[in-house]
């Protein structure tokens, strides 16, 4: 069972600032985000992803699952999902 979890991919988002737009349609997008429970809402440590002075940035990584979700909401393509080993 440690051997498989060895070999599985870990998903890194990346957002490009310069064409982010701030239109927060990832920030809604993503499950883990939607999925936050009232108390939990409200601090950006518990989010994905946020819009913070007008740009997305990814607040924390370890919630991203790499289900491509945000990028397909991100209208001018801003979002980009590496996999890293």
């Amino acid at each position: 069972m440690m051997e498989a979890y060895k070999s599985m991919n870990v998903y890194k988002l990346h957002i490009n600032s310069a064409l982010c737009v701030g239109c927060n349609d990832c920030v809604v997008a993503c499950p883990h985000n939607a999925s936050l429970p009232p108390e939990m809402r409200g601090d950006i440590k518990n989010y994905t992803i946020i819009v913070r002075n007008g740009k997305a940035i990814v607040s924390n990584q370890s919630f991203c699952d790499g289900c491509g979700i945000c990028i397909e909401a991100c209208g001018p393509k801003a979002i980009s999902l590496k996999v890293a080993k």
